[in-house]
Protein backbone atom coordinates (compact mmCIF):
# COMPACT_ATOMS: atom_id res chain seq x y z
CA UNK A 1 0.00 0.00 0.00
CA UNK A 2 2.73 2.53 0.77
CA UNK A 3 4.45 1.65 -2.85
CA UNK A 4 1.24 2.18 -4.55
CA UNK A 5 0.71 5.74 -2.69
CA UNK A 6 4.79 7.01 -3.15
CA UNK A 7 3.78 6.29 -7.10
CA UNK A 8 0.49 8.16 -6.81
CA UNK A 9 2.67 11.22 -5.28
CA UNK A 10 5.66 10.46 -8.09
CA UNK A 11 2.70 10.39 -11.15
CA UNK A 12 1.12 13.76 -9.49
CA UNK A 13 4.40 15.52 -9.04
CA UNK A 14 5.28 14.52 -12.49
CA UNK A 15 1.99 15.69 -13.69
CA UNK A 16 2.39 19.49 -12.09
CA UNK A 17 5.42 20.12 -12.84
CA UNK A 18 5.16 18.32 -16.86
CA UNK A 19 1.39 18.00 -17.92
CA UNK A 20 2.25 17.73 -21.60
CA UNK A 21 5.41 15.03 -20.77
CA UNK A 22 2.20 13.68 -18.33
CA UNK A 23 -0.47 13.22 -21.09
CA UNK A 24 2.39 12.00 -23.11
CA UNK A 25 3.44 9.04 -20.82
CA UNK A 26 -0.23 8.50 -19.83
CA UNK A 27 -1.05 7.83 -23.18
CA UNK A 28 1.47 5.39 -23.37
CA UNK A 29 0.34 3.41 -20.62
CA UNK A 30 -3.06 3.05 -21.56
CA UNK A 31 -1.73 2.13 -24.92
CA UNK A 32 -0.28 -0.78 -23.22
CA UNK A 33 -3.05 -1.64 -21.37
CA UNK A 34 -5.69 -1.65 -24.21
CA UNK A 35 -3.60 -3.04 -26.65
CA UNK A 36 -2.69 -6.02 -24.18
CA UNK A 37 -6.37 -6.90 -23.08
CA UNK A 38 -8.16 -6.48 -26.17
CA UNK A 39 -5.29 -6.87 -28.86
CA UNK A 40 -5.57 -10.83 -29.18
CA UNK A 41 -8.01 -12.35 -31.09
CA UNK A 42 -9.56 -15.48 -29.98
CA UNK A 43 -7.49 -18.67 -31.10
CA UNK A 44 -9.26 -20.93 -34.12
CA UNK A 45 -11.20 -23.63 -32.80
CA UNK A 46 -14.28 -24.51 -30.45
CA UNK A 47 -14.96 -21.25 -28.47
CA UNK A 48 -14.22 -21.14 -24.85
CA UNK A 49 -16.76 -21.54 -22.15
CA UNK A 50 -18.07 -19.11 -20.37
CA UNK A 51 -16.30 -19.59 -17.20
CA UNK A 52 -13.40 -20.34 -19.27
CA UNK A 53 -14.00 -16.43 -21.57
CA UNK A 54 -14.06 -14.68 -18.18
CA UNK A 55 -10.75 -16.46 -16.58
CA UNK A 56 -9.02 -15.76 -19.71
CA UNK A 57 -9.74 -12.10 -19.99
CA UNK A 58 -9.16 -11.96 -16.18
CA UNK A 59 -5.12 -13.39 -17.07
CA UNK A 60 -5.26 -10.73 -20.07
CA UNK A 61 -6.04 -7.86 -17.23
CA UNK A 62 -3.32 -8.73 -14.60
CA UNK A 63 -0.70 -9.23 -17.49
CA UNK A 64 -1.54 -5.96 -18.73
CA UNK A 65 -1.94 -4.77 -15.21
CA UNK A 66 2.06 -6.27 -14.62
CA UNK A 67 3.14 -4.52 -18.16
CA UNK A 68 1.76 -1.22 -17.01
CA UNK A 69 3.51 -1.22 -13.95
CA UNK A 70 6.85 -2.62 -15.90
CA UNK A 71 6.60 0.35 -17.92
CA UNK A 72 5.67 3.03 -15.72
CA UNK A 73 8.58 1.52 -12.92
CA UNK A 74 11.20 1.61 -15.70
CA UNK A 75 10.18 5.29 -16.26
CA UNK A 76 10.56 6.17 -13.29
CA UNK A 77 14.08 4.50 -12.29
CA UNK A 78 15.54 6.03 -15.64
CA UNK A 79 14.03 9.04 -14.79
CA UNK A 80 15.41 9.04 -11.77
CA UNK A 81 19.09 7.45 -13.11
CA UNK A 82 18.71 11.01 -15.49
CA UNK A 83 18.30 12.86 -12.85
CA UNK A 84 21.07 11.79 -10.86
CA UNK A 85 23.52 11.91 -14.00
CA UNK A 86 22.54 15.69 -14.07
CA UNK A 87 22.96 16.23 -10.13
CA UNK A 88 26.44 14.76 -10.34
CA UNK A 89 27.08 16.46 -13.25
CA UNK A 90 26.23 19.68 -11.98
CA UNK A 91 28.45 19.03 -8.89
CA UNK A 92 31.25 18.81 -10.96
CA UNK A 93 30.92 21.29 -13.02
CA UNK A 94 30.04 24.98 -12.52
CA UNK A 95 28.21 24.37 -9.40
CA UNK A 96 27.36 28.26 -7.93
CA UNK A 97 27.40 27.70 -4.19
CA UNK A 98 26.58 30.55 -1.24
CA UNK A 99 29.54 29.08 0.49
CA UNK A 100 32.19 29.34 -2.43
CA UNK A 101 30.89 33.08 -3.17
CA UNK A 102 31.14 33.61 0.17
CA UNK A 103 34.59 32.59 0.14
CA UNK A 104 35.61 34.23 -3.05
CA UNK A 105 34.40 37.71 -1.00
CA UNK A 106 36.32 37.05 1.39
CA UNK A 107 39.69 36.08 -0.44
CA UNK A 108 39.19 38.48 -3.87
CA UNK A 109 36.40 41.32 -2.24
CA UNK A 110 32.58 41.79 -2.53
CA UNK A 111 30.62 43.78 -4.27
CA UNK A 112 31.34 47.69 -4.32
CA UNK A 113 29.06 50.27 -3.41
CA UNK A 114 30.63 53.68 -3.65
CA UNK A 115 29.21 56.51 -2.26
CA UNK A 116 30.06 60.38 -2.95
CA UNK A 117 32.23 62.66 -0.68
CA UNK A 118 30.71 64.93 2.17
CA UNK A 119 31.84 68.09 3.11
CA UNK A 120 31.06 69.08 6.35
CA UNK A 121 32.10 73.22 7.08
CA UNK A 122 31.88 75.13 10.56
CA UNK A 123 33.23 77.95 12.42
CA UNK A 124 33.61 78.35 16.44
CA UNK A 125 32.63 81.55 18.07
CA UNK A 126 33.45 82.07 21.70
CA UNK A 127 30.53 83.89 22.91
CA UNK A 128 29.76 85.18 26.73
CA UNK A 129 26.37 84.79 28.31
CA UNK A 130 25.19 87.41 31.10
CA UNK A 131 23.08 85.70 33.90
CA UNK A 132 21.29 87.62 36.33
CA UNK A 133 20.97 86.89 39.92
CA UNK A 134 17.00 87.44 41.17
CA UNK A 135 19.07 89.05 44.01
CA UNK A 136 19.76 92.70 42.65
CA UNK A 137 21.81 93.37 45.21
CA UNK A 138 24.27 90.56 44.08
CA UNK A 139 26.38 91.08 41.03
CA UNK A 140 25.61 89.32 37.76
CA UNK A 141 26.99 86.52 36.70
CA UNK A 142 28.93 86.03 33.47
CA UNK A 143 29.90 82.70 31.29
CA UNK A 144 32.30 82.32 28.13
CA UNK A 145 31.11 79.58 26.04
CA UNK A 146 32.20 78.32 22.48
CA UNK A 147 29.07 77.78 19.92
CA UNK A 148 29.56 76.20 16.90
CA UNK A 149 27.92 77.44 13.51
CA UNK A 150 27.91 75.01 10.49
CA UNK A 151 27.67 76.34 7.06
CA UNK A 152 24.29 75.16 5.26
CA UNK A 153 25.36 76.37 1.35
CA UNK A 154 26.88 74.14 -0.71
CA UNK A 155 30.54 73.89 -1.07
CA UNK A 156 30.68 71.87 -3.99
CA UNK A 157 32.05 73.63 -7.60
CA UNK A 158 32.92 70.66 -9.93
CA UNK A 159 33.25 67.35 -10.16
CA UNK A 160 35.01 64.88 -12.18
CA UNK A 161 35.34 61.16 -11.74
CA UNK A 162 37.14 58.43 -13.93
CA UNK A 163 37.05 55.05 -13.03
CA UNK A 164 38.36 51.88 -15.19
CA UNK A 165 36.57 48.57 -14.36
CA UNK A 166 38.24 45.48 -15.79
CA UNK A 167 37.46 41.88 -15.51
CA UNK A 168 39.14 39.48 -14.05
CA UNK A 169 37.18 36.12 -13.40
CA UNK A 170 37.18 34.08 -10.06
CA UNK A 171 37.19 30.52 -10.02
CA UNK A 172 36.50 28.80 -6.42
CA UNK A 173 35.60 24.91 -6.15
CA UNK A 174 33.59 24.21 -9.75
CA UNK A 175 32.34 27.76 -10.80
CA UNK A 176 33.21 30.53 -12.10
CA UNK A 177 32.42 33.77 -10.54
CA UNK A 178 32.37 37.26 -12.21
CA UNK A 179 34.99 39.44 -10.69
CA UNK A 180 36.77 42.91 -11.55
CA UNK A 181 39.42 45.46 -10.84
CA UNK A 182 39.18 49.00 -10.62
CA UNK A 183 41.59 52.40 -10.54
CA UNK A 184 39.80 54.99 -9.32
CA UNK A 185 40.24 58.87 -9.54
CA UNK A 186 38.11 61.28 -7.79
CA UNK A 187 38.43 64.90 -7.76
CA UNK A 188 36.34 67.87 -6.66
CA UNK A 189 36.70 71.75 -6.52
CA UNK A 190 35.05 73.20 -3.43
CA UNK A 191 34.46 76.81 -2.24
CA UNK A 192 34.22 78.22 0.81
CA UNK A 193 30.66 79.94 0.81
CA UNK A 194 30.85 81.58 4.51
CA UNK A 195 31.49 84.87 5.38
CA UNK A 196 33.65 83.43 7.83
CA UNK A 197 37.20 81.66 8.15
CA UNK A 198 35.88 77.75 8.63
CA UNK A 199 37.45 74.32 9.61
CA UNK A 200 36.31 71.81 6.96
CA UNK A 201 36.18 68.00 7.13
CA UNK A 202 36.20 65.79 4.38
CA UNK A 203 34.70 62.51 4.40
CA UNK A 204 35.02 59.99 1.62
CA UNK A 205 33.34 56.60 2.36
CA UNK A 206 34.94 53.42 1.00
CA UNK A 207 32.83 51.28 -1.20
CA UNK A 208 33.71 48.23 0.66
CA UNK A 209 34.62 47.39 4.08
CA UNK A 210 36.69 43.87 3.39
CA UNK A 211 38.01 44.97 0.48
CA UNK A 212 41.82 45.80 -0.40
CA UNK A 213 42.82 49.46 -1.74
CA UNK A 214 46.26 49.92 -2.97
CA UNK A 215 47.79 52.61 -4.54
CA UNK A 216 46.17 55.39 -2.41
CA UNK A 217 46.77 58.79 -3.29
CA UNK A 218 45.10 62.12 -1.68
CA UNK A 219 46.04 65.50 -2.67
CA UNK A 220 44.89 68.61 -1.85
CA UNK A 221 45.99 71.39 -3.92
CA UNK A 222 48.66 69.07 -4.83
CA UNK A 223 50.26 68.55 -1.78
CA UNK A 224 50.46 65.20 -0.39
CA UNK A 225 47.44 64.77 2.49
CA UNK A 226 48.11 61.12 3.24
CA UNK A 227 49.84 61.77 6.82
CA UNK A 228 47.12 63.80 8.14
CA UNK A 229 44.38 61.54 6.98
CA UNK A 230 42.51 59.19 9.05
CA UNK A 231 40.17 56.41 9.02
CA UNK A 232 36.56 56.27 10.74
CA UNK A 233 33.79 54.12 10.56
CA UNK A 234 34.96 52.99 6.69
CA UNK A 235 35.56 56.22 5.11
CA UNK A 236 38.63 58.27 4.43
CA UNK A 237 38.52 61.82 7.18
CA UNK A 238 40.38 64.81 6.00
CA UNK A 239 40.16 68.35 8.01
CA UNK A 240 41.34 71.46 6.62
CA UNK A 241 40.95 74.94 7.48
CA UNK A 242 39.79 77.18 4.77
CA UNK A 243 39.57 81.04 4.11
CA UNK A 244 36.93 83.08 3.28
CA UNK A 245 35.76 82.71 -0.40
CA UNK A 246 38.96 80.09 -0.65
CA UNK A 247 38.97 77.54 -3.14
CA UNK A 248 40.20 74.13 -2.64
CA UNK A 249 41.52 70.85 -5.39
CA UNK A 250 40.89 67.76 -3.59
CA UNK A 251 41.81 64.37 -5.53
CA UNK A 252 41.51 60.94 -4.26
CA UNK A 253 42.67 58.00 -6.50
CA UNK A 254 43.52 54.29 -5.49
CA UNK A 255 42.99 51.09 -7.09
CA UNK A 256 40.92 48.17 -5.67
CA UNK A 257 38.35 44.89 -6.56
CA UNK A 258 35.51 43.85 -6.16
CA UNK A 259 32.37 41.59 -7.51
CA UNK A 260 29.33 41.75 -9.53
CA UNK A 261 28.77 45.27 -10.14
CA UNK A 262 30.28 48.61 -9.61
CA UNK A 263 27.61 50.71 -8.06
CA UNK A 264 28.75 54.94 -7.16
CA UNK A 265 25.79 56.85 -5.69
CA UNK A 266 25.18 60.62 -4.52
CA UNK A 267 23.83 59.77 -1.02
CA UNK A 268 23.96 63.37 0.52
CA UNK A 269 20.96 65.51 -0.77
CA UNK A 270 22.73 68.61 -2.35
CA UNK A 271 22.13 70.62 -5.34
CA UNK A 272 24.91 68.67 -7.95
CA UNK A 273 26.25 70.79 -9.90
CA UNK A 274 28.92 70.64 -13.24
CA UNK A 275 29.38 66.70 -12.04
CA UNK A 276 30.78 63.77 -14.76
CA UNK A 277 31.47 60.29 -14.20
CA UNK A 278 33.32 58.79 -16.57
CA UNK A 279 33.20 54.74 -16.08
CA UNK A 280 35.66 53.08 -18.19
CA UNK A 281 35.15 49.07 -19.83
CA UNK A 282 37.95 48.23 -21.32
CA UNK A 283 36.60 44.24 -21.56
CA UNK A 284 33.21 45.10 -21.82
CA UNK A 285 30.86 46.29 -25.23
CA UNK A 286 28.29 47.89 -25.15
CA UNK A 287 25.87 44.77 -26.65
CA UNK A 288 26.79 43.23 -23.26
CA UNK A 289 25.91 46.18 -21.17
CA UNK A 290 23.81 45.73 -18.00
CA UNK A 291 23.20 47.80 -14.73
CA UNK A 292 22.21 47.37 -11.06
CA UNK A 293 19.04 47.95 -10.02
CA UNK A 294 18.53 51.65 -9.56
CA UNK A 295 21.07 53.22 -11.66
CA UNK A 296 20.57 55.61 -14.29
CA UNK A 297 21.06 55.15 -18.21
CA UNK A 298 24.38 57.02 -19.08
CA UNK A 299 24.05 60.20 -20.59
CA UNK A 300 26.79 59.04 -23.70
CA UNK A 301 27.93 55.71 -24.44
CA UNK A 302 30.80 55.61 -26.29
CA UNK A 303 32.54 52.66 -27.76
CA UNK A 304 36.38 52.21 -27.24
CA UNK A 305 38.96 52.35 -30.48
CA UNK A 306 39.44 48.68 -30.14
CA UNK A 307 35.66 47.92 -30.45
CA UNK A 308 35.90 45.69 -27.31
CA UNK A 309 35.19 48.13 -24.76
CA UNK A 310 33.41 51.12 -23.68
CA UNK A 311 33.29 54.44 -21.80
CA UNK A 312 29.74 55.38 -20.19
CA UNK A 313 29.28 59.48 -19.27
CA UNK A 314 27.14 60.19 -16.55
CA UNK A 315 27.08 64.26 -16.40
CA UNK A 316 24.57 66.41 -13.94
CA UNK A 317 24.65 69.82 -13.54
CA UNK A 318 21.86 71.85 -11.02
CA UNK A 319 20.42 68.34 -10.48
CA UNK A 320 18.90 67.01 -7.68
CA UNK A 321 19.16 62.93 -7.87
CA UNK A 322 19.87 60.36 -5.62
CA UNK A 323 19.95 57.54 -8.31
CA UNK A 324 22.55 55.19 -8.85
CA UNK A 325 25.38 55.15 -11.20
CA UNK A 326 27.57 51.86 -12.46
CA UNK A 327 27.80 48.74 -13.86
CA UNK A 328 26.62 45.47 -13.53
CA UNK A 329 28.86 42.03 -15.17
CA UNK A 330 27.55 40.07 -17.65
CA UNK A 331 26.58 36.12 -16.02
CA UNK A 332 29.98 34.00 -16.71
CA UNK A 333 29.86 30.85 -18.64
CA UNK A 334 30.41 28.08 -16.16
CA UNK A 335 32.57 24.98 -16.84
CA UNK A 336 30.50 22.39 -18.73
CA UNK A 337 27.47 24.63 -19.34
CA UNK A 338 26.53 23.49 -22.45
CA UNK A 339 26.50 19.39 -21.41
CA UNK A 340 24.49 20.34 -18.03
CA UNK A 341 22.15 22.39 -20.12
CA UNK A 342 21.71 19.36 -22.90
CA UNK A 343 21.52 16.96 -19.95
CA UNK A 344 18.68 19.27 -17.81
CA UNK A 345 16.77 19.28 -21.08
CA UNK A 346 17.65 15.26 -22.20
CA UNK A 347 15.49 14.45 -18.96
CA UNK A 348 11.95 15.86 -20.88
CA UNK A 349 13.25 14.63 -23.97
CA UNK A 350 13.92 11.09 -22.91
CA UNK A 351 10.09 10.93 -21.35
CA UNK A 352 8.95 11.18 -25.21
CA UNK A 353 11.73 8.99 -27.00
CA UNK A 354 10.60 6.36 -24.08
CA UNK A 355 6.49 6.93 -24.61
CA UNK A 356 7.68 6.81 -28.70
CA UNK A 357 9.33 3.99 -28.87
CA UNK A 358 6.55 2.30 -25.88
CA UNK A 359 3.94 3.34 -28.00
CA UNK A 360 5.05 2.25 -31.83
CA UNK A 361 6.04 -1.07 -30.09
CA UNK A 362 2.83 -1.34 -28.74
CA UNK A 363 0.78 -0.91 -31.47
CA UNK A 364 2.22 -3.09 -33.99
CA UNK A 365 2.47 -5.79 -31.51
CA UNK A 366 4.63 -8.93 -31.40
CA UNK A 367 6.38 -11.20 -28.65
CA UNK A 368 8.03 -8.89 -26.09
CA UNK A 369 7.33 -5.29 -27.87
CA UNK A 370 7.13 -3.64 -24.55
CA UNK A 371 10.39 -5.16 -23.52
CA UNK A 372 12.30 -4.17 -26.63
CA UNK A 373 10.83 -0.81 -25.75
CA UNK A 374 12.00 -0.78 -22.05
CA UNK A 375 15.20 -1.69 -22.95
CA UNK A 376 15.84 1.18 -25.85
CA UNK A 377 14.53 3.54 -23.18
CA UNK A 378 17.23 2.31 -21.11
CA UNK A 379 19.99 2.44 -24.00
CA UNK A 380 19.11 6.24 -24.10
CA UNK A 381 19.32 7.00 -20.77
CA UNK A 382 22.62 5.43 -20.88
CA UNK A 383 24.19 7.20 -23.65
CA UNK A 384 23.12 10.41 -21.49
CA UNK A 385 25.24 9.57 -19.05
CA UNK A 386 28.14 8.55 -21.33
CA UNK A 387 27.49 12.06 -22.99
CA UNK A 388 27.83 13.44 -19.43
CA UNK A 389 31.20 11.36 -18.54
CA UNK A 390 33.00 11.91 -21.31
CA UNK A 391 32.52 15.62 -22.60
CA UNK A 392 35.27 16.22 -20.41
CA UNK A 393 37.75 14.42 -22.29
CA UNK A 394 39.75 16.13 -25.83
CA UNK A 395 36.37 15.46 -27.92
CA UNK A 396 34.14 18.20 -26.13
CA UNK A 397 30.85 18.02 -26.00
CA UNK A 398 30.00 18.05 -29.21
CA UNK A 399 32.54 15.68 -30.34
CA UNK A 400 31.47 13.35 -27.50
CA UNK A 401 27.77 13.88 -28.83
CA UNK A 402 28.73 13.00 -32.25
CA UNK A 403 30.29 10.03 -31.64
CA UNK A 404 28.57 8.57 -28.26
CA UNK A 405 25.03 9.99 -28.91
CA UNK A 406 23.96 10.08 -32.49
CA UNK A 407 25.39 6.03 -33.38
CA UNK A 408 23.31 4.99 -30.27
CA UNK A 409 20.46 6.73 -31.34
CA UNK A 410 20.48 5.21 -35.19
CA UNK A 411 21.53 2.07 -33.87
CA UNK A 412 18.35 1.61 -31.39
CA UNK A 413 16.45 3.37 -34.70
CA UNK A 414 17.42 0.41 -36.69
CA UNK A 415 16.57 -2.10 -34.25
CA UNK A 416 12.92 -1.13 -33.19
CA UNK A 417 12.22 -1.03 -37.24
CA UNK A 418 13.08 -5.08 -36.81
CA UNK A 419 9.52 -4.92 -35.09
CA UNK A 420 7.25 -1.99 -37.64
CA UNK A 421 6.08 -1.78 -40.49
CA UNK A 422 8.26 0.65 -43.03
CA UNK A 423 6.48 4.07 -42.19
CA UNK A 424 5.85 3.31 -38.89
CA UNK A 425 9.55 2.04 -38.55
CA UNK A 426 10.59 5.50 -40.29
CA UNK A 427 8.36 7.70 -38.11
CA UNK A 428 9.66 6.27 -34.86
CA UNK A 429 13.29 6.72 -35.94
CA UNK A 430 12.58 10.21 -36.53
CA UNK A 431 11.23 10.46 -32.79
CA UNK A 432 14.70 8.74 -31.64
CA UNK A 433 16.13 11.37 -33.59
CA UNK A 434 14.27 14.34 -32.90
CA UNK A 435 13.52 13.76 -28.68
CA UNK A 436 16.96 12.31 -28.36
CA UNK A 437 19.15 14.63 -29.51
CA UNK A 438 17.59 17.57 -32.06
CA UNK A 439 15.69 19.10 -29.34
CA UNK A 440 17.57 18.65 -26.12
CA UNK A 441 20.37 20.48 -28.14
CA UNK A 442 18.06 23.00 -29.32
CA UNK A 443 16.44 23.91 -26.58
CA UNK A 444 19.85 23.78 -24.24
CA UNK A 445 21.15 26.25 -26.38
CA UNK A 446 18.08 28.61 -27.13
CA UNK A 447 16.81 28.49 -23.51
CA UNK A 448 14.47 31.79 -24.20
CA UNK A 449 12.70 29.45 -26.39
CA UNK A 450 12.78 26.12 -24.43
CA UNK A 451 8.76 25.90 -24.20
CA UNK A 452 8.51 26.32 -27.62
CA UNK A 453 10.40 23.74 -28.23
CA UNK A 454 9.04 21.41 -25.69
CA UNK A 455 5.44 22.45 -26.64
CA UNK A 456 6.60 21.20 -30.73
CA UNK A 457 7.28 18.02 -29.98
CA UNK A 458 5.05 17.20 -27.74
CA UNK A 459 2.41 17.77 -30.62
CA UNK A 460 5.05 15.81 -32.74
CA UNK A 461 4.58 13.09 -30.77
CA UNK A 462 0.57 13.27 -30.64
CA UNK A 463 0.36 13.69 -34.28
CA UNK A 464 2.63 10.39 -34.92
CA UNK A 465 0.62 8.74 -32.15
CA UNK A 466 -2.89 9.37 -33.27
CA UNK A 467 -1.86 8.56 -37.00
CA UNK A 468 -0.62 5.31 -35.19
CA UNK A 469 -3.65 4.37 -33.29
CA UNK A 470 -5.56 5.36 -36.50
CA UNK A 471 -3.93 2.97 -38.76
CA UNK A 472 -4.58 0.70 -35.01
CA UNK A 473 -8.06 0.69 -35.71
CA UNK A 474 -8.23 0.51 -39.27
CA UNK A 475 -6.13 -2.57 -39.72
CA UNK A 476 -8.01 -5.94 -39.68
CA UNK A 477 -7.92 -8.03 -36.96
CA UNK A 478 -5.51 -10.57 -36.91
CA UNK A 479 -5.89 -14.14 -35.39
CA UNK A 480 -2.41 -13.86 -33.58
CA UNK A 481 -0.10 -11.49 -32.93
CA UNK A 482 1.72 -9.63 -35.46
CA UNK A 483 5.58 -9.07 -35.60
CA UNK A 484 6.19 -6.38 -38.18
CA UNK A 485 6.32 -6.63 -42.17
CA UNK A 486 9.62 -8.76 -41.85
CA UNK A 487 7.69 -11.14 -39.78
CA UNK A 488 4.61 -10.97 -41.88
CA UNK A 489 6.77 -11.94 -44.94
CA UNK A 490 8.45 -14.72 -43.43
CA UNK A 491 5.21 -16.72 -42.52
Amino acid sequence: MELLQQLISLAQNFLDRQPALALAMGGTLTAVFLCTVFGRGEDKGQPPGVAMGIYLQLCRIVWATLLVALVASAAILLQSYLGRTLSDYRHAHGRLTEANLQAVRTIWGDEQVQGELSADLWWDAEETERIESEDLSKPAVTRKHTVRYTVAENPFVTTRHEVTVRQNPRHKGSAAYAAYETACHFTYVLRNPAEHDVTAQFKFPLPSASSMYDDLAITLNGTNELDALRVENGALVLEQDLAQGETVNLQIAFKSRGLAHWYFQIRQPREVRDFELLLNLPDLPKSKLNYPEGCMTPTEIKPTDDGRGCTLAYRLDHAICNKGMGIELPTLSQPGETTGAVLAEAEKGWVLLFAAVVLGLTLAGGRGAVLVGVLVGCAAALGYGLLGDLSDTFLGFWGTAIVMLIPPLIALGWLTSRWLPALEAKLVGLELLLFGAIYPCLAALDADRETLYLNVSTFIFLAIAAWMVIQRMGAPRASAPSYGTRAAAAT
